[in-house]
């Protein structure tokens, strides 16, 4: 019943955009999609070498903005699965002023290399704009998600329960076609704080012209509960990508 009850919230979020009694201004606003194809090396639960997926589409207006992420990573080797890895997230922005907006964001996920057969989460949430200038962005985020669990492994079948979520994302044109992000994000359970998890996105762009790029990533995900002794507290990953922006 609750995995029903979620993925209704996101495909109710997925839709917004369509339902949404936007302006006529903000209407006129194009849908930006991007596509990244990579080569994946991963190490701490899975240990291997493969491709990876991911497509992004996001809307913004003068008001209301709209993004939508979704992740596919995959690998066999001699016949036995040794990464599985999907997700996808929606997130709606209201702007509120000049640098504070509410968001609500939901999303599900899969890694049960990692103890999780399922995730699924969702919530509403503030974000301020730090700084906003035209080579430097950094936005804050705070925001109250309840999730739900489903492990692959342990004792334990699943696990519910609400989550203070902060997240920073840092942006730097170093040059017209070098960029640098990095994004952090930080979530602790209310009801057992010793259940936290630790995310961090390091990378950098160069654009090759106005629809390609190539991209050079570092991604560390930290566990601190886990949901069986086997499962490791620490996953990276390290892609090497191209990028297709429409």
């Amino acid at each position: 019943m609750k995995k029903n009850i979620f993925i209704f919230i996101i495909l109710a979020c997925l839709v917004i955009p369509i339902s949404s009694n936007a302006d006529t201004e903000e209407l006129q606003n194009k849908i930006k999609t991007r596509t990244e194809l990579s080569f994946v090396q991963t190490s701490g639960n899975t240990d291997t070498q493969t491709f990876s997926v991911k497509l992004e589409a996001k809307k913004e207006g003068i008001k209301n903005r709209y993004f939508i992420n979704s992740k596919a990573l995959y690998a066999k080797e001699d016949g036995r699965e040794t990464s599985n890895q999907s997700s996808i997230d929606g997130r709606w922005e209201r702007v509120l002023s000049e640098r504070l907006f509410g968001l609500l964001t939901s999303g599900f996920s899969m890694d049960k290399f990692s103890g999780y057969e399922y995730r699924l989460y969702g919530g509403p949430g503030l974000g301020y704009d730090l700084i906003k200038t035209d080579r430097h962005v950094l936005q804050s985020l705070l925001s109250l998600i309840y999730s739900y669990d489903e492990f692959s492994v342990g004792d334990v079948s699943s696990d519910s329960y609400i989550t203070g979520k902060v997240t920073l994302k840092y942006e730097w044109e170093i040059l017209e076609n070098l960029k640098f992000k990095e994004k952090l994000d930080y979530s602790v359970s209310f009801k057992d704080t010793d259940n936290f998890f630790i995310n961090s996105a390091t990378s950098v762009e160069a654009k090759i012209n106005r629809a390609l790029s190539l991209g050079l990533s570092y991604v560390v995900k930290y566990q601190n509960l886990l949901p069986s002794p086997e499962i490791k507290h620490t996953d990276t990953t390290f892609l090497t990508t191209l990028i297709i922006d429409f």
